[in-house]
Order: structure tokens, then sequence, then C-alpha cells
């Protein structure tokens, strides 16, 4: 059984694992759910990954040959252009070629819906359900270029949605981490008016990025060369994409801002001008400082299961409806995006929207005064190695069926199942104490079990102590 996971299929490309083979089962098994379906147009997108392009053409001409028109990206492009393309071409689906962040001696399948939403699993699963079954069809179909026009339509109506938001030019270094970053962020910031200073190392494809430490902008690693360049330009911000541009991060005087911290910076920004009533979206997982911070312009607050594709689910489901509006998703991840280009996290934007900030305000002394404001709110993300998947799973149902009392010298007051939650049932585990929350849930597809720690105090002496000792509560559990 080929398992999607958060992040769609992902594995290390070698024979039996991620590999031809897989590619063209995956791929005969979207083209016979989309026949099912009545579904037709393919759009099809690849990153700057070994044999990438190679996995897109066999993926093209396996739907063509199932008798799928089908639309083909001739360079490697940011994953959330293909959810835009997918919107305006009125396609039947998409597939991104793509391990996003993952090491170099990985690739992934990403299957996205006909509303540029990645694929949430009441349909991978049906799709799983194909793989191997028969396919049979008496006509075939073409593979041609995905037309210039999206590409300039991107471009163009992602300027004209963030321009408002942008305060003065601001000069800032950027790097895409050697991936499709590299095609859109510097020709979308140079319309806006930034002064960008490119890490030029980074900015040719390479399947090997050799140049790179580090391919995930949540990382300090990844900002390596870009702490460089602005000490030596002797500027203070610096921004990160990685591989298939769908995240970005931001360094702030040598400093990396955390995605909790950019995202609750956004939420300053934009917050002020946003319709009454409109609506912030965010995972479960992400901090709550921004509750407070909505709550006080009496703007909704929304959550969603751990990964972005359920945002983009709610966003285009609740977007059925005359009332709704919302003016920021995101989640702690990095992955940021506004509007109604795409339904999917999107660098491009988070790049514009970020540099956007960083010519309004001074993000250091803004987070600050609002730490004063709301209490200081710090989060953290460990990741427990297993030797499998399915012992990261055994550990999390043992937690489950024998949950703690107590941890780090706290009582645990409350316990909260997700899979039991009405309306956004899903695998995680909480456990609350007066001041933290404790996330658990198995990874997709890594063996590995992913505790998400939320600590609230006074300042910030106190919840880094309280943050500490939760870490090694948790690492006993």
């Amino acid at each position: 059984m080929i398992l999607f996971g958060t992040g769609g299929v992902r594995g290390i490309m070698r024979d039996g694992e991620f590999d031809e083979e897989l590619v063209v089962n995956v791929s005969r098994a979207v083209a016979l759910w989309m026949h099912e379906d009545r579904l037709d147009g393919m759009v099809i997108a690849y990153d700057t990954r070994r044999n990438s392009s190679r996995f897109a053409e066999l993926a093209a001409q396996t739907f063509a040959a199932c008798g799928i028109e089908t639309y083909l990206f001739d360079a490697p492009t940011p994953t959330p252009l293909l959810s835009f393309a997918v919107r305006e071409l009125k396609a039947g689906a998409g597939v991104v070629i793509t391990a996003s962040h993952n090491p170099p001696q990985y690739n992934g399948y990403k299957v996205y819906t006909a509303d540029g939403v990645q694929a949430v699993p009441s349909y991978t699963e049906k799709i799983s359900s194909l793989i191997g079954k028969p396919f049979e069809t008496k006509k075939t179909a073409r593979v041609q270029p995905v037309p210039k026009q999206i590409e300039e339509g991107y471009v163009e109506r992602l300027v004209q949605l963030v321009r408002k938001h942008v305060d003065g030019s601001t000069k800032i270094v950027y790097s895409p981490l050697q991936g499709t970053g590299a095609r859109f962020v510097p020709k979308v910031l140079g319309e806006l008016g930034f002064e960008l200073i490119c890490v030029e190392e980074q900015m040719k494809f390479d399947p090997n990025f050799s140049k790179v430490a580090s391919l995930n902008p949540e990382d300090e690693e990844a900002f390596d060369l870009v702490r460089r360049v602005c000490q030596e330009e002797k500027t203070r911000f610096g921004i990160a994409t990685d591989p298939d541009c769908d995240r970005v991060g931001l360094m702030v005087d040598g400093k990396r801002l955390s995605g909790n911290q950019v995202g609750v910076l956004l939420t300053e920004m934009l917050r002020h001008s946003a319709d009454p009533g409109s609506s912030l979206i965010k995972t479960i997982v992400t901090t709550d400082m921004v509750k407070p911070m909505c709550e006080e312009l009496s703007l909704r607050v929304l959550e969603t299961p751990t990964g972005f594709k359920y945002i983009g689910h709610l966003i285009e489901t609740k977007s059925k409806q005359s009332n709704f509006g919302y003016f920021l998703a995101f989640e702690e991840s990095c992955g940021y995006l506004m509007g109604n280009l795409a339904r999917d996290k999107d660098g491009v934007l988070g790049s514009a929207l970020i540099a956007s900030l960083c010519s309004k305000y001074d993000p250091v002394e803004l987070l600050k005064s609002l730490y004063e404001r709301y209490g200081y709110h710090v989060e953290e993300l460990i990741s427990l190695s297993f030797e499998s998947p399915e012992q990261a799973r055994q550990k999390y149902e043992a937690l489950r069926l024998n949950t703690p009392s107590r941890i780090a010298e706290q009582n645990i007051v409350r316990i909260y199942d997700y899979e039991n939650d009405p309306e956004i049932p899903n695998e995680t585990l909480l456990l609350e104490t007066q001041n933290a929350k404790i996330y658990v849930r198995p990874s997709g597809t890594e063996p590995k079990l992913k505790i998400y720690v939320k600590v609230v105090g006074c300042d910030e002496r106190e919840v880094r102590s309280l943050l500490e000792s939760v870490r090694k509560a948790v690492m006993r559990l």
C-alpha cells in the first residue's frame, strides 16, 4: 500500500521506494479516480530536485495515455503556483513532484483537487485504494506547456494584493536555497520596490543542494549564508524559502524568528485593516497568542488539524458562505497565505508580506511590545525518532491509553483526544496544564512522534524556564 502522509507520498529515490514505477502507478490511480469522478484536465509542476523533471514528464505521459488533457510547467515551479494554475485553468486536478524541505535524496508526489487544495484524506484514501487497478481508455490526450499567462497573472495579482501593505523601500537579503523561489521572489519583491540582495551561491538550481546546509527555513543552518551576506551588506533583514517555495523564514539582526513569531507579526500588520468579523485561520498546534489579538477587534480564529491542506480545505469550504472572509492563514512551520490566488501556503506571497512587515515596523521591537501586552508565548517542536512509523504509532496509542496525571511538576488539568472531535477529528492528543499545552501526534510518513509544546507566562525568563522543564519531562514520556 502506498501511503499519503501530511505532505503527500515521499521517499528516498531508490528502486522499490520512490522510483519511476511508483510515479506511474500513483498517476494511473489518480487518473482512475478522475475518470470515476468525471474530471478532466491535469496540471503538473516540479521542483529542482534530482529526477523531478523526469518524474513530472513520466506522470504527464501517463495521464495523457489515460485520456486526460495535461499541462506541464516547462521549468521548476513553486508549489503555490501549481495551486494557482489548477484554479485558473479550471483543471480537474494537479500534481507537484517535490519533497519540499526533505534531504536531497528524497522526492515526493503531491495531489491537488480542482479547488487548488492539496488532497485531503477523503481523496487520497480513495486514490490509494485504486493503485494497481486496471485502467482502460479508448482515447489518448495531449501534453502541452502551461501558458505563460499563468505565471504572469500570478505575479501581477500577487503584487496587487500586497502593494497596499508596503511602506517604502527596504533592503533585504534573499536566498531560495537553490530552489524554485529563485524564479519568482526577486521578481515580485523588485516590482514592490524592495532593494533585494540575493545570495548568489544559492540562486542556481542544484539537485544536490551543495551550497545549502539545511533545506528547511525552520532551521538555523538554512540561514548560514543569508547571515553572512546580511553582515557584509550591513542589512538587518534576511529571508529564505525552501526548495518548492511554499515556506519562508525570516532573520532579523542575525537571529531567526520562528514561524509562530512571524505569524504573530503578520497578524498585527493585517488585523487593523481586516473586515469586521473576518477570520484568522491556523492549525491547532500553531501559537495561541493570536487569539486575544483577534478577539479584541471582534475577529474570529478558526483552527484546523496539522497540515496546511486542512487550512486550504477550510477556506474553500467556508468561501461558499456569503458572509465569510479571512485576512490571514498560517501554520507554525513557516507557511502563510492570504487572498484567493492559491489554496496552499505560499512562500512567494509570504516573502512579500514579510518584506512589507519589515518596511513598516521594527519586527524585534514590535514583537517585544506584543509580548508585553498579550503575554510571553513560546512554542517548540520536539521530534522523537523511532525505528519505524509503526513504532511511533504504538507509542502514541500507549500514551492515549495511559496518559500521565502530571508533567514537569504540574498537574494535567485537561486531556483532549482530537480523534473524538466532532468538527476536526485527527490523530492528536492534547495534554494541558495551567500554563502549558502539549500536543502529541504521530508523523504521517516518518518514524517520528511529534510533540508541540506551547507555554505562556509573564516574562521571557519565566517561559524559558517552564519550557525547559516541560522539554525534559516530554523526553521521559
